[in-house]
């Protein structure tokens, strides 16, 4: 991931304008995206800010570290659209506008009184992209839906939870937002490439995302084969029994030893071939038919080895098994480093600021950071002189109170 940090952006979205009415994780995340790629964003918070300006620490000249990691490549426009006058101002960014991403729950429409259909008469090209909870109609609909509401009901916690003595348990992350995030940043991407690409409509069109079939989508695949074939008999999913931590003398460790290939190095690695020839281990149609035995045989020998000690003989045999790190060590680790996930750049003010990379690595259109994460209304005044506002528009507007 490039960093140019001079406001210029060549990614493969370089031209594409995006107004971005969200806060927290889902909606920002999505748009940092497209950022990312190289469009423009224009950031659209109230006037005291949006939530992650300061719901937690660490804070720094305006930011936290919160509101950093879902908030760069962006410009900041503080614009209170509890009023008629700041939402006129909406209405016109909108004109010349591709993207608008909210996260409004109800939308746009009964927060603001206006929604796709009225915007749609302005901007026949906008592509509005609504992330919600539930969706944008049915019975859960007008509910609030947050992170760990969307886990339980998906059913993931269940299996989350048999190795806990059944009880459910939460994925300690806010999973859903971030999987709808990046859900939402390809969906938009499709709807862009419906408008603009091979066979174009040259229109824009409403896109909605909802949390719980983003997570779905994201988590059932290898959890719904059980219910594959209508009606099924078979019963409830069960957790994946060879995904299995393992203690170390002095860590842990995590891989996987299924194909016999693999379990035979393991054993080599681990001086126990006599379960080689032990009965439910001897090929993989045994240790598939019964997991339990054969991953407890190993919990028992890899528990007696120092994990590097322990790594450097599974890479010796071909057995595919890692440290688990903490985030820390994550960032240290070489394969991490060279492909630059965790990387830090200089802010002129606040020092080295460390953020984690826009995943896809492309070869001509590279994603590249080219601003630090605004401060709140840091943009205003360019923003609307740019949509056409005078110096005399824009300190009226001050005044009023409609932008900060």
């Amino acid at each position: 991931m490039d960093i140019t940090l001079d406001g210029t952006a060549t990614g493969p979205l370089s031209g594409v304008r995006v107004l971005d009415v969200t806060s927290m994780i889902t909606g920002p995340l999505c748009s940092q995206m497209l950022g990312d790629l190289g469009a423009e964003v224009i950031k659209i918070e109230p006037t005291h800010g949006e939530v992650a300006r300061w719901m937690m620490p660490p804070e720094r000249g305006g930011l936290t570290g919160f509101y950093c990691q879902m908030n760069r490549n962006k410009r900041s426009l503080a614009l209170n659209l509890q009023s008629a006058e700041g939402v006129a101002v909406l209405k016109t960014l909108a004109e010349s506008a591709d993207i608008l991403v909210e996260n409004f729950r109800g939308g746009v429409a009964d927060r603001l009184g206006i929604g796709y259909d009225d915007l749609k008469t302005l901007n026949e090209r906008l592509i509005y992209v609504a992330i919600t909870g539930f969706g944008p109609s049915g019975p859960y609909s007008d509910r609030p839906a947050y992170d760990p509401i969307a886990q339980g009901l998906v059913g993931m916690m269940h299996i989350q939870g048999a190795a806990h003595g059944g009880k459910p348990q939460l994925i300690q992350s806010a999973i859903v937002d971030k999987t709808t995030a990046t859900t939402a940043a390809g969906v938009t991407l499709a709807a862009l490439y419906a408008r603009d690409g091979i066979n174009g409509t040259a229109k824009g069109q409403r896109v909605d995302v909802p949390m719980i079939d983003a997570y779905a989508a994201n988590s059932l695949p290898d959890m719904l084969p059980v219910d594959s074939f209508q009606p099924s008999d078979m019963p409830d999913t069960q957790p994946l029994a060879v995904l299995r931590t393992f203690a170390t003398r002095d860590g842990h460790v995590v891989g996987m030893a299924l194909q016999d290939n693999h379990f035979k190095g393991l054993c080599e690695a681990l001086e126990c071939t006599e379960l080689l020839e032990r009965e439910g281990m001897r090929n993989v149609v045994e240790r598939i038919n019964d997991f339990e035995p054969w991953l407890d045989a190993i919990e028992t020998e890899i528990a007696r080895w120092p994990t590097d000690e322990l790594l450097a003989r599974f890479d010796a045999h071909g057995v595919p098994f890692g440290k688990v790190k903490t985030i820390r060590e994550f960032a240290e680790d070489p394969q991490a480093k060279h492909n630059r996930t965790i990387f830090d750049a200089e802010h002129p003010e606040l020092g080295t600021l460390r953020y984690v990379r826009y995943p896809g690595h492309l070869s001509a259109t590279p994603a590249s950071l080219n601003r630090h994460p605004p401060r709140l209304g840091e943009h205003t005044t360019e923003i609307l002189e740019a949509a056409g506002y005078s110096a005399e528009d824009i300190e009226a507007l001050r005044s009023s109170g409609v932008v900060a």
